[in-house]
């Protein structure tokens, strides 16, 4: 939790998320051509290398605390004097994985930006886009490949490839179930940590749920508050029974 504490005071600092709420403004409709000039045009506005680090802190922030239970798991089954080299494997693949996708992730973030026409309604359809997503089954699929452990083996490069192609293969699930509330805090300005740290305790939310079936769902930010209202009314009918008797 520390680290997620120190990637989000450093994910603040930086400040690249204050650019994509004011992109696009002059465009008026959504087309391939103007995804790519505004991408062209947020990249040159920000140095590639600080737009990396930025991406890089956020996902330090927001995903370090789903780590606990993989990371245990290659600290287990490691050897003592090879624990922090599979550690660091498993790490370099893991956020190798959403580096990569931070582009194609923004060239996204830019299309609803577009299609939304305004930076509020543009946080609006990002928003839906992760709660519907987050009740499908396409997300639980994801999500019950995310709570697979591998096979570490103990020696060498065997040992060492293992660890990479842990962290890669929980990192690609762990993107595709989790991606479009990765969009949400980049069209939040000036309350981006808070952002930041809302979808990170959805995202925990979701991973502490564990596998299901592969069904509809109500998603977990959702599931509380209709779970409280569900109890009220019981409660209150049961009191009103009560009552009449």
């Amino acid at each position: 939790m520390m680290v997620a504490g120190v990637g989000l005071v450093a994910s603040s600092m930086l400040g690249i998320h204050a650019d994509l709420p004011s992109i696009c403004v002059a465009s008026e409709q959504l087309s391939l051509s103007a995804v790519v000039a505004s991408s062209r045009f947020f990249i040159a506005t920000n140095p590639t290398g600080t737009l990396a680090l930025a991406w890089l802190t956020m996902l330090i922030a927001m995903m370090t605390p789903l780590l606990a239970l993989p990371l245990s798991h290659v600290h287990a089954s490691s050897l003592a004097d090879r624990r922090l080299r599979a550690s660091t494997g498993f790490l370099l693949g893991y956020f190798g994985v959403w580096l990569f996708a931070g582009y194609p992730l923004l060239a996204v973030a830019i299309a609803l930006r577009l299609l939304a026409g305004n930076a509020s309604a543009a946080l609006m359809t990002a928003c839906l886009l992760a709660l519907i997503w987050s009740a499908s089954p396409m997300q639980m699929a994801a999500q019950n490949r995310a709570h697979r452990l591998r096979r570490i083996g103990l020696f060498g490069l065997a040992a060492d490839r293992d660890c990479l192609a842990f962290g890669a293969t929980l990192g690609g699930w762990c993107l595709a179930s989790s991606w479009p509330w990765m969009l949400v805090p980049l069209f939040v300005a000036h309350t981006h940590l808070a952002a930041m740290f809302g979808v990170a305790i959805i995202l925990m939310a979701e991973r502490l749920r564990g596998p299901g079936p592969l069904r509809w769902r109500f998603p977990v930010v959702l599931s509380i508050p209709t779970g409280w209202i569900r109890e009220t009314v019981i409660c209150r009918r049961s009191s009103g029974a009560t009552g009449h008797v």
